[in-house]
């Protein structure tokens, strides 16, 4: 009796929970503030600040929360079709690539990792476009609207985990078993 043949292409690798969750609750948060947003913004709202944090473009009410709302729901698609798009091998860029998909298991391993890795950095990016969205209706309602150092500090925190994250996943996460 002959083993079944194997499958040329790797099964679903499905999804890995924790990320998901992290995801899904990122889009629910960006959609909270876009609520806060929706219910605090005045009439004129900034929708451009230079580098110094003043304001040098204003919009109405209205074009602001389309922004916001178009924004989050392509964000929001964005990741999520990265994270579950079936793109072929030959397409993909991950460190010892050859190795990765030298065996169905592996391949399958990898693009769970990937899709993982996907969730993980919409829910990042999810959460940091709310921070954004948050601060600019914080400035919005200020005498003299700008933005202070915590668009600065979320920023720069924001850099820092996907320059991070980016650095684990070519130097560690993809490596060789």
């Amino acid at each position: 009796m002959t083993p079944p043949a194997e499958p040329a292409e790797p099964a679903d690798p499905g999804t890995p929970r924790p990320a998901l969750v992290a995801f899904a609750g990122s889009a629910v948060v960006y959609a909270a503030a876009w609520l806060v947003a929706y219910l605090e913004l005045p009439d004129r709202v900034p929708l451009h600040f230079g580098v110094g944090g003043g304001v040098d473009r204003w919009g109405e009410r209205e074009d602001a929360l389309i922004t916001f709302a178009v924004l989050g729901i392509a964000m929001t698609a964005l990741f999520a079709g990265v994270a579950y798009a079936r793109i072929p091998t030959s397409m993909l860029n991950v460190p010892h690539k050859s190795w990765w998909t030298a065996t169905p298991e592996r391949e399958q391993r990898m693009r769970m990792m990937m899709r993982e890795d996907g969730l993980r950095l919409g829910a990042v990016t999810l959460l940091f476009l709310a921070v954004a969205l948050l601060l600019t209706v914080r400035a919005s309602a200020l005498a003299e609207p700008h933005l202070d150092a915590w668009f600065a500090v979320a920023l720069g925190l924001y850099c820092v985990v996907m320059i991070g994250y980016t650095v684990y996943a070519y130097r560690a996460r993809y490596r060789r078993d």
